[in-house]
Formats: C-alpha cells, sequence, structure tokens
C-alpha cells in the first residue's frame, strides 16, 4: 500500500495542547527507567547464569564415580546396589546414605573412604535419588529453570523496549507480560495434563516451599535434625546395608550448610527476576495509559468483529492462571505426601522442564490477537487462526488420552480412601479396600505404586504409615486440584477451538481493507516524514503537539 494513503502526515501527533508539556516529560522518564532496569538486568542474568552453570556441572559430573582413571561407574547403580540389599520401602532410609560422599572426588582404591573434605556438592546430588525414580536430578532441573527464567525476563524486556517506540504492540505486550510473570513464577505445562509429580516440572513456587533450612535433614544415619535432636533410628531392614556403608565418609550435617544456603541465594536470584518482569509490566500499564490519554487522530478505523476474539484472549488467560494455581498446590501438596511418611526431606520429585510448544502458540495467538486489533491488522488475525490451529493439534492427544484415564478410575467422583491399609491380607484381594475408590483410590495407587516398592516385601507385616500414600485430607486436595486443572485445561481447548472460527471471520470481514503503516524509526524532526509511531523512548523535541483533540 503507497505510504500517501495513511493519512495527512501533518496531523501525525495530534495531542491535547494543554497537555502537551507532559508527555515531553515522560519520554526522557521512561527511557531512564527501561535502561536502568536493563542494566541491573545485565548484571543478574551474570549472576544467574554462574549458577546455573554450577548447578549443570554439580548434576552432570557428580552423577559418576571415578573408580579409576578410565572407568565410570554411574549413581543410580550404587543406588541398586543397596536397594538389592534389604527389603526397601520405596524413598525410606539407608539408600540415602550411600551418596553421603563427594562423588566428585575419586576413589583411591576402587570402594575406598572418599576424601575427608566433603562438601555440600554431595548434599545437592542427594536430591536425585528416590530408589531410582526420580526422573531428574535437583541441580539439572534448577540449571533449567534459571534459564528458563533467564529467557522469560530477557523477552519481557525486549517486547517492551519496542512497544515503547510503537503503541500499537502495548496491549499485547501486556498480555504477554502477564504470562511472563507466571511463567518465571510458575511454568507449568499442559503436558502432564494430570498432575503426577514425576512428570511436572520444577518451579520457583514449588521451591520456595521445598527449600527450607531443614531440607538436608533426615539423610544420614542416626537421623538427626537440623536442631541436632534424633528424630528416629534406622529400621532394622538397613542393617544388612550397614556394613557396606560404613566403606563411605559420611558427609557431616554442617556441610550441607553451604548446600543449603546455595540454593537460598538461587531462589532469591530467581525471585530478584520476578521483581524486574512486574516492574517492567507497570511500566507497560503505565505507557498504556498514556497512549489512551494522548490518542492518534489519523489512524484507520478499528477493523469489525474483534470482540470476540479479545473476550476468547482475557479467558484463556484466566483458565491458564487457574490451570498453574491448580496444579502448584497438587505439586505442594506431593512435597508434603513425601516429608509426611517419614521420608528425607530432600527427595524432589519433580520433573526437570522443557519447553511447552503449545503454550507458546497460546501466547503467540493471545499477542496476534491483539495486536491486530489495536493495529487494524488483518494479518495478524489469520496468523491467530493458524497459530490456534496449531494449539489444538498439540493438545488434541492429551485431551482425549487423559479423560479416558479419568472417566476408566472414576476419578470425577471423590470416591474412598484405603481402609485396609494396614494388614492387606485382610482384605483378600479387595482391590478396593487396599487403594480405594474414585478419584481418591486413583491416587492412593498412584504413590503406592510409584513411590513404594513392591517386589520382595512381606506386605503382612506392613503398617500404614510405612507406605508412602496420601491422608485423605491429601488425596482431597489432589482430587480438586486434579478437577481443577481438568477443566481449566478443557476451557482453553474449547476456547481456541472457538478463536479459529472467530479470527477467520474477522479476517474474512475485513478483508482487503488498508492496513495502518507505521515506521519503525523515530522522527528525526517536527513535521517532516510520514512516520506515525509514538515513541516514549523518542526525545522530547521529536513530540509534535497540534491543537486540542
Amino acid at each position: 500500500m503507497p505510504r500517501s494513503s495513511v493519512g495527512n502526515t501533518s496531523m501525525r501527533y495530534t495531542y491535547d495542547g494543554s497537555r502537551g508539556q507532559s508527555i515531553e516529560t515522560e519520554g526522557p522518564r521512561y527511557r531512564r527507567r527501561v535502561l536502568a532496569l536493563g542494566a541491573f538486568l545485565g548484571v543478574l542474568s551474570i549472576v544467574n547464569i554462574c549458577m546455573c552453570s554450577y548447578y549443570g556441572y554439580i548434576g552432570t559430573a557428580c552423577t559418576n564415580v571415578a573408580l579409576s582413571d578410565d572407568q565410570q561407574l554411574p549413581f543410580n547403580l550404587l543406588t541398586s546396589i543397596f536397594n538389592n540389599n534389604y527389603n526397601g520401602l520405596g524413598i525410606k532410609t539407608c539408600e540415602f546414605t550411600d551418596l553421603n560422599f563427594n562423588a566428585s572426588i575419586p576413589f583411591p582404591n576402587g570402594y575406598g573412604q572418599a576424601n575427608p573434605t566433603a562438601t555440600g556438592e554431595a548434599c545437592m546430588v542427594e536430591s536425585n535419588n528416590a530408589q531410582g525414580k526420580m526422573v531428574s536430578s535437583f541441580p539439572l532441573s534448577m540449571g533449567f529453570l534459571g534459564g528458563q527464567t533467564l529467557v522469560y525476563t530477557w523477552l519481557a524486556f525486549a517486547i517492551l523496549y519496542r512497544s515503547l517506540n510503537h503503541y500499537e504492540w502495548l496491549l499485547s505486550t501486556i498480555a504477554f507480560m502477564c504470562y511472563a510473570v507466571l511463567g518465571v513464577v510458575a511454568y507449568y505445562t499442559f503436558n502432564p495434563f494430570l498432575p503426577y509429580p514425576h512428570q511436572t516440572a520444577a518451579t520457583v513456587a514449588t521451591l520456595t516451599y521445598y527449600i527450607k533450612p531443614d531440607m538436608y535433614d533426615d539423610t544420614f544415619i542416626p537421623y538427626t535434625h537440623h536442631d541436632g535432636t534424633v528424630e528416629k533410628v534406622p529400621m532394622e531392614n538397613c542393617d544388612s546395608a550397614y556394613n557396606f556403608n560404613l566403606a563411605f565418609l559420611v558427609v557431616p550435617m554442617e556441610n550441607c550448610d553451604s548446600a543449603y544456603n546455595f540454593n537460598l541465594a538461587f531462589l532469591v536470584v530467581q525471585y530478584m527476576s520476578v521483581s524486574v518482569t512486574v516492574m517492567l509490566l507497570f511500566i507497560a500499564f503505565s505507557a498504556e495509559r498514556i497512549r489512551r490519554r494522548y490518542p492518534l487522530v489519523n489512524q484507520l478505523p478499528p477493523l469489525k468483529g474483534t470482540f470476540f476474539p479479545m473476550t476468547i484472549c482475557v479467558i484463556c488467560l484466566l483458565a491458564y492462571a487457574v490451570m498453574v494455581v491448580s496444579k502448584a498446590q497438587a505439586s505442594i501438596t506431593s512435597l508434603d505426601i513425601i516429608a509426611d511418611k517419614d521420608s528425607p526431606s530432600s527427595v524432589f520429585p519433580f520433573a526437570q522442564g522443557s519447553l511447552d510448544v503449545p503454550t507458546v502458540f497460546l501466547i503467540v495467538t493471545t499477542m496476534s490477537v491483539i495486536r491486530g486489533t489495536t493495529r487494524s491488522s488483518t494479518s495478524a488475525f489469520r496468523l491467530s487462526a493458524v497459530t490456534a490451529i496449531l494449539h489444538i493439534a498439540l493438545v488434541y492427544p492429551n485431551i482425549v488420552g487423559n479423560y479416558e484415564v479419568t472417566k476408566y478410575n472414576d476419578m470425577w467422583k471423590m470416591g474412598t480412601d484405603p481402609v485396609n491399609l494396614a494388614d492387606p491380607s485382610e482384605a483378600d484381594g479387595d482391590a478396593t479396600a487396599i487403594f480405594g475408590s474414585g478419584c481418591k483410590g486413583f491416587w492412593n495407587t498412584y504413590f503406592l505404586s510409584y513411590y513404594n516398592t513392591a517386589a520382595d516385601v512381606d506386605r503382612d507385616v506392613l503398617l500404614a504409615d510405612d507406605w508412602i500414600h496420601p491422608t485423605s485430607e491429601q488425596s482431597t486436595t489432589l482430587c480438586y486440584g486434579t478437577w481443577i486443572s481438568f477443566i481449566a485445561q478443557a476451557t482453553i481447548f474449547v476456547m481456541m477451538h472457538i478463536q479459529v472460527i472467530a479470527c477467520s471471520m474477522v479476517y474474512k470481514q475485513n478483508k482487503g481493507r488498508p492496513t495502518d503503516v507505521f515506521d519503525p524509526q523515530p522522527p528525526t524532526a517536527p513535521g517532516h516524514g510520514d512516520d506515525r509511531s509514538e515513541p516514549l523512548l523518542g526525545q522530547a523535541n521529536n513530540i509534535t503537539v497540534v491543537g486540542r483533540i
């Protein structure tokens, strides 16, 4: 489209003349704020990268124990050696003592004593163990989480910087930054659809609950709490492994203080990144207020039919927030379930994070709809329809598969708790009595199957407290979290179907009409060129005040 069709360039900026001075003073002040946050974010990023690199080193170098110069023994093999020496109950006792040495220090003579200068690195590696059932290590999960926080924060900064030069991006930037705040604090993906702990990614929210001064207590023999009191003694089935255990140097309790302090410092860095993202969001809101206060006059009329796509974007954002909160609650409850059953507090049951492509398409769809509305761009709605289709295609298998799981396990009913768990032999093969029924039965079955060793265990002599399973209150919380999360994700799924139709209708109704043209550079002098951006980052002398609206 010829640039002359944009409009009368002499009316490029039409502001309220009585308020002209305020817009002239806003530009430099916003520039100082944004650049100051950028400088602070740069320093924070260097610290974050260094800490993530250290976690990565621990997660890789310390997962192999050097037996000789040319041989490496995987950590899981050591774990299995101990697990085969007693009738373990899953995440329990002795298997945690075999990791209480500094694995990065080679053994001088095969299975010998480790170097006496053991450090807190062993404490971090400790968190990886749970009878080999943890799908990722605590250090590697922290390394990915720090990088994920870094990406979200810098994307928020870069998009805001651009939108301050181009006002039509501000609303879509605000939408993205709302997702960014949720992503930094609690980035929960669409998969797993049900909040299984071993598939749910670690987040800053769960770390806040997980990282405590006593997180490395109960990991040694004898079990000694952080305050120095002996809480409990080893179980009898630990005796067979105890002699082999003496071959290793047990890390003193105080050596784990450095691990806790490092974890706490890492958590503080993540919250500092959250605060930067929130401050950027407030700047975006303030800039949007200025945009509405000093609007352009010579812009094209709005597109027809944008109300429904915009409404769907709001519904999807709210549903995503509900999904995040429900999955976060389920994750915290899972930590309580493991800790309440005499399991070491250092157990980290969550998976390493990953890029969730359906979430990316959801964000792109939302931003494109808002940008198409504010910029009167039909091509943006065409893009929204395509990304919504891609989101649906990726989520469809999860929706169908997990709906069948909930239907097969009768999970839409609260159900009953196990009634004969203390002595399963009395149940006479009645699975309902052993594991419960409905949603409660599903979660009891999950924890009993995934976090407990069923093989070679005399189930007739087990007590209920020896099994890692949720209490009645905890299973109720998990059920509510499952239902709310499922409904929220299903709502997004349905809304994205409607979004495809709504965006296609907007494109069809407005196809062929001209689109506003914006020059990416701020104006060089008042009254020259036909640039129509409204740069908050531009110098004050680039602002032209023409009369009163």
